[in-house]
């Protein structure tokens, strides 16, 4: 690759020419880990990350290109963009998961979407009904049940995945129980009268 601005020799997960100092261009190649130099695993250090961040956040700010010219400031406006939907997706542990399996080629959201473990699919199928009856009924403290054993399997899943070596069937169980349990908070809300805060 080259710099767009003196042609110089840069390096793809850079965001600026080390030559001229412009700023380049998002790579094909770079993704959110990449933009924070940071490697490509579930476990990573929030804080690290956080710093990462702020320092990154500094450099690309648009208002640092107030007076450069057009290409510039659509570059760092661009690149900031990108850098915080990282941030996003990379704080929290659900979405991290998902984009691990993204990046490992797995639509998590993809039609016909199976899983290799029989209990875990069975369970599922067993919450959905419970869901689907409770919906029905207008149960609040059922969906309230069934929103609390989805956040205790959420954090027994992301105990695992902290311990255990990357397995796209752990992101896989933990993006599904994360999208369940976002569907039954959202269940629970239709029906706040009855609702009750449950603790982890």
């Amino acid at each position: 690759m080259s710099c767009w601005s003196c042609n110089g020799p840069t390096v793809q997960s850079t965001s600026f020419c080390g030559s001229c100092r412009r700023i380049q261009p998002v790579g094909r190649t770079e993704d959110f880990y990449s933009l924070f130099d940071l490697p490509r695993e579930f476990a990573l250090d929030r804080a690290e990350l956080e710093r990462r961040f702020r320092e990154r956040s500094r450099q690309l700010h648009p208002d640092r290109f107030a007076r450069a010219e057009p290409k510039e400031r659509r570059l760092s406006l661009e690149r900031a963009t990108r850098l915080n939907d990282a941030h996003r997706v990379l704080k929290d542990w659900r979405l991290r998961a998902a984009y691990l399996l993204k990046l490992a080629g797995q639509d998590v959201f993809g039609e016909g979407r199976t899983f290799a473990d029989p209990e875990f699919l069975e369970e599922q199928l067993e919450w959905r009904e419970a869901l689907a009856l409770a919906r029905a009924d207008g149960d609040a403290a059922a969906l309230t049940d069934i929103a609390a054993r989805a956040r205790f399997r959420l954090a027994a899943l992301e105990v695992r995945l902290m311990e255990l070596p990357l397995q796209t069937g752990l992101l896989d169980e933990a993006v599904a129980v994360g999208v369940f349990m976002e569907i039954t908070t959202d269940a629970v809300a239709v029906h706040p009268l009855t609702f009750v805060t449950v603790t982890k």
